[in-house]
């Protein structure tokens, strides 16, 4: 297939200065939406996820841009730019943190907490037209907790935010990008398409309910991000899997349960 006709789906976390990889400068992030709006199509995660259903070809050069876990600096730094450029966007929400910080259980001590936006902010950027997806209620490891607690935060999250925002939970992202069978089959019958964290671009023949992405941490040199649509670009997503592999860092799917 031609690399240009393979979307990218983008994950951001914190726009911020910080060398942790879950943040990008805001000067970074606004010159990289900047590069995107006039060297590519952004669409929003609905019409891409349409695509897979339908098994339809995708257009070229085109970019989905997701942010996990609703940090308070998306409304600050990055809401303005995408506003500002016209740009769709895809927000997760982890709904039980929202207004809290990103200091969960299970988070490795290098993360730094940081405040995550409330329900105010995430309101009045739905007014604007920022797409709010779940990210589960307390952000856990959905493969590691009982069945009846799955359920609790896949539907939980998705009913807090429709409360919230007056519109439709339609996507979903799976915590540590950790999903199974009986994970994506809950999530199946209350969403219409969900991310993982498995580093790829988007195929024709991908899982609408384990879609691979690029995470912005990889592509913060202009040079690499500036490589989206090319076989360079693939062949150096391909190493990025490698590291993961040989880091044992989750690619997504678990076996067992």
């Amino acid at each position: 297939m031609n690399p240009a006709a393979r979307p990218a789906v983008l994950t951001y976390h914190s726009i911020q200065d910080s060398d942790s990889p879950l943040c990008i400068p805001p000067r970074t992030f606004s010159e990289q939406m900047q590069w995107l709006k006039g060297h590519a199509q952004v669409l929003p995660l609905a019409e891409v996820v349409d695509l897979l259903a339908r098994r339809k070809s995708f257009p070229e050069r085109v970019v989905v841009l997701t942010f996990d876990d609703g940090f308070q600096n998306f409304q600050t730094h990055a809401a303005p730019v995408l506003a500002r450029l016209e740009l769709p966007a895809t927000v997760f929400l982890p709904t039980a943190w929202c207004g809290k910080t990103n200091a969960w259980p299970g988070q490795p001590e290098w993360v730094v907490p940081q405040p995550l936006m409330d329900w105010p902010a995430i309101a009045e950027l739905s007014r604007q037209g920022i797409e709010f997806g779940g990210h589960s209620v307390s952000h856990p490891a959905l493969t590691d907790v009982p069945g009846s607690q799955v359920e609790k935060e896949i539907t939980g999250c998705k009913q807090e935010i429709e409360t919230h925002t007056g519109k439709p939970a339609r996507f979903f992202c799976y915590p540590y990008g950790k999903w199974n069978d009986s994970v994506r089959r809950v999530v199946k019958q209350h969403f219409a398409g969900a991310c993982s964290t498995a580093a790829g671009v988007v195929e024709f023949d991908s899982d609408a309910f384990s879609i691979p992405r690029v995470d912005a941490h990889y592509v913060r040199n202009p040079s690499w991000f500036r490589s989206l649509f090319t076989r360079r670009f693939l062949t150096y997503i391909a190493a990025r899997r490698v590291v993961r592999r040989l880091r044992r860092q989750p690619e997504g799917y678990i076996s067992r349960g």
